[in-house]
């Protein structure tokens, strides 16, 4: 049975479905044998021909004698649209690489740019179990040729396809198509390649019946162009521009040859048909025309430039063009008809958004206005912005004040381009027309839209009126959970219960955007289900995990957002950008995009924005300057705005960096009386963001104004925090800024194995910054090798000294100048003669050849790294993920861990260089490691990885037997794996260890030993 036309995936099923070859057409074994040869051989065949030249019949022939598994997509105008044109390419692989379904939506969901998708899509065809060797097939290309998006798609799918794999093009024009680093790999087929033969010329005769054309002559009148052979074109002696009417050669051909040797009603028939991408006698009817199943069955006897599939008709491409042309000519009002007709079919099918195109192209506005709502909202949820303003400015002629059905989308679209000014000015039009209640009702997505405008503009209380009167559903529950950033006290969980889950809607983002500003900062882990929601909440991903130490993450996660070329997120740019620089000690960049982005916050009408964006202010001037008046002076407009009264997120936030600001000038009891009232106000609200550092800050305050039970208690509030952040970064930075609390807090433990002599631990190996490591453009390795990269790309210089010289300056400290007696000394063993000075003259030579500007002078004999470019090398990269490592908890702590002992286990430290400093920093990444390993360990054996925390645990043991905490940890995970003997025996082992430097076990030891083994 022939597949209905009102079947959702059939247009997608004919654009994916090789065309079938007829039984009459003539084999061509010359061509076939070429283009077999060609595929074959090169990765890339393109084949180049004008319109009838027999590009696709060829094709079709040479993948039956390659048996190839065949993926086949044809092109059309639509589809220079990239994302479109990788779902089709999706679904084209699919049916033969079942593999790779899912790959290329699944990565356009999340948003990434459309060149890395196509990437992303090859790369899974390497990864799929058979089908590597598919032959992928692009028919039409020529409608991409115009689109230098959809080329650079092309182009990079083309690029990294697995090599067993081969891509043909079709095309009727040269495209622009970029293929370097393809080597000789390419191959191409012209139209000379394909012109017929005199014996294929007149075996294709002979095949039609027409035996009484000479096939010479033939070939002579029409240069051996198949169709021009098959349509009897060289018959015409009057086959030249401007024939019947027509100014393009071909369509002249397809007048007087085709078209004209029909009768009327088959012409009309035709034409009439042509808005049409496939013909049904169904869809023919529709269009008004009578009797079309019969009209199609006479057509079937024709020799036409159409194909056939069952009772579906085809024309080809550029007949249909030249058919469309010709209907044309009946003016607009019969086009408008027409299409209006094909339009309601569409509909029927279940093709709204087709249909809407074609109601747009008949001017019919009225009638689009009546469906496009629920159509309007899906292209916005799946993020396809362009189209919907495009629609929503086609309708504006026929909007009435009265129709509300396109404020949620109008709603949606002002949301995710974050101009909450445009969202309020929508929503009091509602209001005044009285009709604001009316949409919140019967939308709770509209409801929660707008509300989230009104929280963006400080105004709670029309927020709370859209959130009481808007239909009761996820919606409107995430609104009410965002309330939490508002209102002091969060109400009861029997009150409001699931406020914060994910529906998989679009407001999922409200519920993102809270958890954050909340401080539930393990549920930002869940990626939102609908597109709309994951493309407006990403920016606050990067905060997430910016907020949890996740820095490098972040980093990446930043660029790619940043990098993609699409609108970028005022939150990102103007808040979280400032951020991330001064973590990573980018200072004046930070300052560059606090600046920037106070003009881009405008423009969005959120106050909130404008707040957040002072107190970042504040904090840049308080940790980058030490400047506690700039950072009062930041707040004084926050203090006297409403939002700075109202909002209890950020009356709370300006109260700890007030107390803060008291700290630094030494002022205990002030910054008690702003803390105290902050940290009360976090608990009670349930808003953890800030909580543990207000925490600590009330600590330090606490016992400078003398009350020691405050500030233990403070103290533990700043841990429960923590913890229930799932993140101790925030706890971490705080304690870095007051480490008394810290020592404080450890007087008062019992054992060595607290919470607090864990922070402890983890404070101390917070080293140093990020900086230098992440986004770095020069890396250095040095474990188990030495090289130099530069770029991505390994460069090579002449003297291997050059190498240990960059590792040496890279893994200093501080960038101050190193004078040449230092490098003497560092790299010579202290040799002063002329050849260690000239060994080391050649050594920076050969440096600055193999890495530009990489080094500087200040004019006198020193050297150091040159201040704009950035170089890491392996240690520190080692480091940097130790440091990272503690903020975090679970899985995630492991896997920093782990890739930081991947580094050291490639092998020694700078094999083959014996100096001085090479042996000092041997000897602290030595310790450094045992550290690594023993933290893997215990993260190990925290995430129920009982048998890797068993391996490293003995690696720490062998290295550094009288590690009394590692005993500890032996003898847990002996009891763990219910083996009491060994807990036993791990004891006695601890025993002999410590005893060796004459010492016992501590009375923590003893007493883990009792419990064990109760």
């Amino acid at each position: 049975m022939a597949e209905r036309p009102d079947n959702p995936d059939w247009i997608i099923r004919r654009k994916i479905t090789p065309p079938p070859l007829d039984s009459t057409v003539t084999r061509r074994p010359r061509v076939e044998s070429l283009l077999t040869r060609l595929i074959e051989q090169n990765r890339l065949v393109v084949v180049y021909a004008s319109a009838g030249a027999g590009k696709t019949t060829a094709v079709l022939q040479a993948a039956e004698r390659l048996e190839r598994p065949l993926a086949w997509l044809d092109l059309d105008t639509t589809d220079v649209a990239t994302g479109r044109l990788l779902v089709y390419l999706e679904a084209a692989l699919a049916r033969q690489v079942p593999e790779v379904r899912g790959v290329a939506s699944g990565a356009l969901a999340a948003n990434l740019a459309h060149p890395e998708v196509a990437g992303l899509l090859a790369e899974a065809v390497e990864g799929a179990a058979e089908g590597s060797d598919v032959l992928v097939v692009l028919d039409d290309a020529e409608r991409l040729a115009e689109s230098a998006a959809a080329l650079g798609v092309v182009a990079a799918f083309a690029r990294y396809l697995p090599a067993s794999a081969r891509l043909v093009l079709l095309s009727r024009v040269e495209l622009a198509f970029t293929t370097t680093g393809w080597g000789p790999w390419v191959a191409a087929v012209g139209e000379e390649d394909l012109a017929l033969t005199v014996q294929e010329a007149a075996d294709a005769l002979a095949r039609s019946g027409r035996t009484d054309i000479d096939p010479v002559e033939a070939l002579i009148e029409t240069g051996g162009w198949l169709t021009g052979v098959l349509f009897e074109a060289w018959r015409s002696t009057d086959h030249v521009i401007g024939l019947g009417g027509e100014a393009d050669p071909l369509h002249g051909y397809l007048a007087t040859q085709i078209l004209d040797q029909l009768d009327a009603a088959d012409q009309d028939f035709l034409i009439t048909t042509a808005v049409l991408q496939e013909v049904t006698p169904r869809a023919a009817e529709a269009l008004g025309l009578r009797a079309a199943s019969s009209r199609m069955h006479a057509l079937r006897g024709r020799r036409l430039p159409v194909s056939w599939d069952g009772e579906r008709m085809r024309c080809h491409p550029r007949f249909r063009e030249f058919l469309l042309r010709r209907l044309g000519r009946r003016g607009e009002e019969e086009l408008r008809r027409l299409r209006t007709a094909y339009a309601r079919l569409l509909l029927d099918s279940g093709h709204d958004e087709e249909a809407l195109e074609e109601l747009f192209a008949a001017d019919a506005l009225d009638e689009a206005m009546a469906v496009v709502q629920p159509v309007l909202e899906r292209v916005i949820e799946r993020t396809d912005f362009p189209t919907a303003e495009r629609w929503l400015e086609r309708l504006r002629p026929v909007r009435r004040e009265h129709h509300v059905g396109l404020a949620g989308a109008e709603l949606m679209l002002a949301v995710v381009r974050e101009d909450f000014a445009a969202g309020v000015r929508l929503a009091d039009r509602l209001e005044a027309s009285g009709r604001r209640e009316e949409l919140a009702k019967t939308s709770g997505r509209a409801a929660g839209l707008m509300a989230w405008c009104y929280l963006h503009t400080g105004r709670p209380d029309d927020m709370r009126a859209v959130i009481d009167s808007g239909l009761p559903g996820p919606d409107v529950d995430a609104a009410r959970y965002a309330m939490r950033m508002v209102e002091a006290e969060a109400p009861p969980d029997d009150v409001a219960p699931g406020l914060g889950e994910l529906s998989g809607g679009p407001l999922d983002a409200l519920v993102m955007r809270a958890h954050f500003d909340l401080g539930r900062l393990e549920q930002l882990e869940t990626r939102p289900a609908s597109p709309w929601a994951l493309r407006a909440a990403e920016s606050w991903m990067v905060s997430g995990l910016l907020a949890t130490g996740r820095t490098a993450e972040a980093f990446e996660l930043y660029h790619r957002l940043v990098d993609t070329g699409t609108e970028h997120s005022v939150w990102l740019q103007a808040l979280v950008g400032p951020r991330l620089m001064a973590e990573i000690g980018e200072e004046e960049a930070a300052w560059r995009l606090l600046r920037e982005g106070r003009e881009r916050i405008a423009g969005t009408g959120s106050s909130l924005f404008e707040a957040y964006s002072r107190l970042i202010e504040a904090e840049l001037a308080l940790r980058l300057d030490r400047d506690p008046v700039a950072a009062e002076r930041a707040l004084r407009p926050l203090a006297a705005h409403p939002i700075g009264r109202t909002y209890a997120l950020v009356v709370e936030h300006l109260a700890t960096l007030q107390g803060r600001i008291a700290l630094a000038r030494e002022d205990a009891d002030r910054a008690v009386s702003h803390l105290e009232p902050a940290v009360t106000g976090m608990r009670r609200g349930d808003r953890l963001l800030h909580l543990p550092a207000a925490a600590v800050y009330l600590a330090e305050a606490s016992w400078r104004a003398g009350d020691e039970d405050a500030a233990d208690a403070a103290a533990d509030i700043a841990l429960e925090a923590a913890q229930g952040q799932g993140s101790r970064h925030v706890l971490l930075g705080a304690l870095a800024e007051f480490p008394d609390v810290l020592a404080r807090r450890l007087d008062l433990e019992v054992t060595a194995d607290s919470p607090w002599h864990e922070l402890g631990r983890a404070l101390t190996a917070r080293f140093g910054g990020l900086g230098d490591v992440i986004g770095a453009a020069v890396h250095v390795a040095e474990f188990g090798r030495t090289a130099i990269t530069l770029n991505a790309r390994e460069v090579k210089p002449r003297l291997a000294k050059s190498v240990e010289l960059l590792a040496f300056l890279a893994n200093r400290a501080e960038r101050e100048q190193v004078t040449r007696p230092q490098l003497l000394d560092a790299l010579f063993e202290g040799r002063r003669d002329e050849s260690a000075a000239s060994y080391l003259r050649q050594a920076i030579l050969h440096l600055r050849k193999a890495v530009p500007d990489v080094l500087e002078t200040e004019g006198g004999p020193g050297l150091r790294l040159a201040q704009r470019v950035r170089v890491t090398t392996e240690s520190k990269r080692v480091v940097a993920l130790l440091g990272q490592a503690q903020s975090l908890r679970g899985p995630d702590r492991l896997r920093l861990l782990l890739d930081a002992l991947g580094f050291a286990d490639r092998g020694e430290y700078l094999p083959g260089i014996r100096s001085a400093w090479a042996d000092e920093r041997r000897g602290q990444l030595a310790e450094i490691l045992k550290d690594v390993r023993f933290e893997a360990a215990e993260a190990a054996f925290a995430t129920g990885a009982l048998q890797q925390a068993d391996e490293l645990l003995a690696a720490v043991l062998r290295a550094d037997p009288a590690r009394e905490a590692a005993w500890r940890l032996q003898m847990r995970l002996a009891h763990a794996l219910g083996d009491s003997d060994r807990v036993l025996a791990a004891y006695r082992s601890c025993e002999r260890a410590l005893g060796e430097f004459g010492a016992d076990p501590s009375a923590t030891t003893s007493a883990l030993l009792k419990d064990l083994r109760r």
